[in-house]
């Protein structure tokens, strides 16, 4: 690891904790817990469409998530870039979607994050959040 800092590590650390914990939120429908990921001004663009502000990127995950009971959001491939108060971030995520009734996915998606960051005096938040659809396994995504 040539080249990596304490505070560089530690900010690579946090950063990576943010999008575990992005899934984590989205599993467990915590989603006033996604005000502590994203900034007020985050734009995102996602398979449900593009939203600008928090509260309406927050509104679109709650209006694709909230129907499935079995969530199971997965990030690997986390590749940071840390420069100063600013980040950007390659990653993949897949997530399954189901229904308390049946362990089996209705719905798998795989997804690459191209995202940017910037560091706030409460850490690291996502200010801009792009998820590119790879692969799609299931029931078409609903209609917004």
């Amino acid at each position: 690891m040539t080249g990596y800092d304490i505070q560089a590590l530690a900010d690579r650390a946090e950063i990576t904790d943010l999008f575990v914990n992005l899934g984590r939120c989205l599993d467990e429908h915590d989603f006033d817990g996604l005000k502590e990921i994203l900034t007020e001004d985050v734009v995102g663009t996602t398979p449900g469409g593009t939203e600008e502000g928090r509260d309406a990127l927050i509104a679109q995950a709650r209006r694709n998530h909230e129907g499935y009971e079995r969530l199971a959001h997965q990030f690997n491939s986390i590749l940071v870039d840390v420069e100063g108060d600013t980040a950007t971030v390659r990653a993949y995520v897949s997530g399954s979607f189901g229904h308390a009734d049946s362990p089996a996915p209705v719905r798998i998606i795989v997804g690459q994050y191209r995202n940017k960051l910037v560091r706030t005096s409460e850490g690291w938040r996502i200010s801009e959040l792009i998820v590119e659809p790879k692969f799609r396994v299931g029931e078409p995504a609903p209609r917004l």
